[in-house]
């Protein structure tokens, strides 16, 4: 019995043994295992791109200038990294303070984190800190990890053994598991490099290292106030702690031993938040009514979500709140035009929500047709159960 149990452990051991290589890091220069090329780990990261963004909240779309700016930011950083990659930068519409990179260099930053951020230079450490996520191999080593300990290449032992290994089809698994495990805390090895390497890139680009100090100063006080926002977003995956503030704040010396003139950029950064910043009120009560919708208080969700539409009208998620507030009460028609509102307002490439909720609500009011373009634009977006309930219903119905 142990020996049949162990029989697959084993074989998928060997497996990695003989499709793994030894690669130098680009990074730290350092010899490592690596299961996947770098073909494989770009396309891992662009195929978990779209999806990722839109479980964390979907992209941020309300401002352009915003988005083009953190862009602009985060390329300067990446054009000086030890790796080239295809770097992207988005801004996810979400109040929790938090930022991701994927495998291949595609990074994600939420509004609710750029409102807690005080200068340029501050952004550039929390977007340096990613790309050297990216460039070092982290995430994708999360991802190799996963492959091994999920038993992903413990399933294919079998094959192994009998001489028919398919190494195209354990990538397209791990592909699958990728979501999952590229949001994962980080390991303190992996953090503590991240802030090494990261303050060199700001150097490099010509922002003070200093900042990233700051801004580890910020997350360790959050961090022991406990506040429950930052705890589920940027401090969960991100761990801080007196260690890192301590070796950022001796780095940053060393660094910049003759304190020359860097940049910090506090007055274009404030200039570049001012739209966000001014409807810091309304998403504020937004985040008081998606709390309120959680706990099942609808009165009071409406309520709160209707107080904000009235602050700031253009804000989609608004009427994404009140589109499944509507659903709830089964005012299907109400619904129907929040959902609307919050497409129209949304732009490209959408949020599946609000595909969802419109489909659903079609497919109440009897519009199969429409309901079914909704729900499969919804299924593009992110593939969601509910969707594929909704579309099985309407298929049932037409039979």
């Amino acid at each position: 019995m142990i020996k049949h149990r162990l029989t697959p452990m084993v074989s998928g051991l060997l497996l990695a043994a003989l499709i793994a290589g030894c690669a130098v890091n680009p990074v730290t220069g350092r010899n490592e295992l690596s299961l996947l090329d770098e073909t494989q780990e770009i396309n891992l990261g662009t195929n978990q791109y779209g999806p990722t963004q839109q479980s964390q909240g979907g992209p941020y779309t309300a401002d352009p200038e915003l988005s083009e700016y953190v862009s602009k930011v985060g390329q300067r950083l990446a054009r000086v990294s030890d790796r080239s990659l295809p770097y992207e930068f988005v801004i996810i519409d979400d109040s929790t303070p938090n930022a991701w990179a994927l495998p291949g260099g595609k990074i994600g930053i939420n509004r609710g984190l750029l409102v807690r951020l005080n200068s340029e230079a501050e952004l550039a450490a929390v977007l340096s800190h990613e790309i050297v996520h990216a460039a070092a191999r982290h995430s994708a080593k999360s991802i190799e990890r996963g492959l091994l300990v999920d038993g992903v290449l413990n399933a294919a032992g079998a094959a192994l053994e009998s001489g028919n290994v398919n190494y195209a089809g354990i990538v397209q698994d791990g592909a699958r598991l990728g979501s999952q495990m590229l949001l994962q805390s980080y390991g303190r090895e992996a953090e503590l490099e991240s802030d090494a390497y990261g303050m060199i890139y700001m150097l490099r680009a010509g922002y003070d290292p200093e900042a990233a100090v700051s801004l580890q100063e910020t997350f360790v006080a959050l961090s022991s106030g406990r506040s429950s926002d930052w705890l589920s977003g940027l401090l969960a995956s991100h761990p801080p702690s007196e260690e890192r503030v301590a070796k950022n704040r001796a780095r940053a010396k060393r660094l910049n031993p003759d304190n020359a003139s860097l940049e910090l950029g506090f007055e274009r950064y404030q200039a570049a938040l001012a739209n966000l910043t001014s409807q810091s009120k309304a998403y504020d009560l937004l985040e008081a009514a998606s709390k309120a919708w959680a706990q099942g208080n609808l009165a009071e969700a409406r309520d709160k979500a209707n107080q904000a539409k009235g602050l700031e009208p253009s804000i989609a998620k608004t009427h994404t709140l009140l589109g499944e507030i509507a659903m709830k009460q089964r005012d299907w028609t109400a619904a129907l035009s929040h959902f609307d509102r919050a497409i129209s307002q949304a732009g490209a490439p959408g949020y599946f929500k609000d595909y969802l909720g419109r489909g659903r609500a079609r497919a109440s009011l009897n519009q199969d047709s429409n309901a079914k373009s909704d729900l499969d634009r919804s299924m593009a977006l992110l593939p969601t159960e509910a969707a594929k309930e909704a579309l099985d219903r309407i298929e049932n119905r037409q039979r």
